[in-house]
């Protein structure tokens, strides 16, 4: 998310993470509002599915790992919008959801176009290897929760400090 040739923060999350979902419908858009809009930063997500190998918040992680990058891919037009549209209506994190049947309706609801590719991707399995890149980059960055920003190479939890993640924030546009 952004325009600007500015430093990239990197948000790690799970889409099956309550916090997750509390940072994605809340903070994130105060973060949006307030840096990316000014196109002083771009923020990519990473879905992390995988920690130390195992599914990280269920087996169904990759699916939705893989689903948000089937729709980046064929629809990046509307990807922010299936990104809070997923969160905003996040099931529990103890029930397994991320069914193929699921998340084609939040793609729906969210008005991605070309459902059909979408579906297709999901069920060849493809981005598996993007999805197992973005655990070894996360464990490159010290990440081991969610959700943790990454910005200028520092973690933080958005959530818990979101003071800190503000000052970083403001430190790396300002060097920029």
């Amino acid at each position: 998310m952004g325009s600007s040739d500015g430093p990239t923060i990197t948000y790690y999350g799970n889409w099956k993470c309550p916090y997750c979902a509390e940072f994605s419908t809340g903070t994130l858009g105060d973060f949006v509002t307030d840096y990316v809009e000014n196109g002083n930063v771009n923020i990519q997500f990473r879905a992390l599915a995988y920690i130390n190998g195992e599914p990280f918040l269920g087996a169904d992680s990759p699916r939705a790992a893989r689903a948000g990058l089937a729709v980046w891919n064929v629809n990046p037009e509307t990807y922010w919008r299936y990104h809070e549209h997923v969160f905003a209506n996040q099931p529990p994190e103890g029930e397994t959801w991320a069914t193929a049947e699921k998340l084609l309706s939040f793609a729906e609801s969210a008005g991605v176009g070309d459902l059909d590719r979408v579906r297709e991707q999901l069920d060849e399995g493809m981005y598996e290897s993007e999805v197992q890149n973005t655990t070894d980059a996360a464990a490159s960055a010290g990440v081991s929760g969610t959700p943790t920003l990454v910005i200028d190479g520092e973690t933080v939890n958005p959530l818990s400090d979101e003071s800190r993640a503000r000052t970083l924030i403001e430190g790396l546009t300002d060097a920029s």
